[in-house]
């Protein structure tokens, strides 16, 4: 176990050693996620794992914790919570990558695989294409001075059509 994730690994020597790597991550390391984040303060726990399957070299994982989103609605923070589990396959080729069943590819372009990018990716994978409060925000956030609240006869003075309906002929 590691409080510290080191930045490139071998994932193959990793496999063969059964090694886990378990951790806080600051939500600062993760740099492609800043335009989705409002708070990059604090830090997600991490904890990754190294195996094999029969020949194939396994990287699973889980990342837990709490991001600050902003709502697409109203624009404030969004607390979202993290919880993430992640089963990867490390192959080398598109054929390997077509052959696997019950995860999702790895692929090993050189020698090492960087932890911040892999976790980062699981974290991108997971949001919400438009993150939004469970609730009707925009209408907690209306203002006083909106027409909340006001009268059938308040909106019918106010609607800008009205001296239409006045200069409208009556037949008389």
């Amino acid at each position: 176990m590691s409080d510290k994730f080191p930045d490139h690994i071998d994932p193959l020597l990793f496999a063969e050693r059964r090694s886990v790597l378990a951790g806080e991550l600051n939500i600062a390391a993760l740099e492609r996620l800043a335009d989705s984040v409002i708070d990059r303060s604090g830090a997600l726990k991490v904890r990754i794992e190294f195996g094999k399957e029969g020949k194939r070299v396994t990287v699973s994982g889980h990342i837990g914790g709490d991001i600050q989103l902003e709502c697409q609605s109203c624009l404030q923070a969004l607390a979202w919570p993290v919880d993430i589990s992640f089963k990867l396959s490390v192959v080398s080729s598109l054929q390997e990558a077509k052959q696997l069943d019950d995860s999702e590819p790895l692929m090993l372009d050189g020698e090492t695989i960087s932890l911040t990018a892999l976790v980062e990716d699981e974290i991108l994978l997971a949001l919400p294409d438009y993150p939004r409060h469970p609730f009707d925000c925009i209408e907690r956030n209306r203002s006083e001075d909106a027409d909340y609240g006001a009268t059938d006869s308040q909106i019918k003075a106010n609607n800008p059509f009205s001296v239409l309906a006045k200069l409208k002929k009556t037949g008389d």
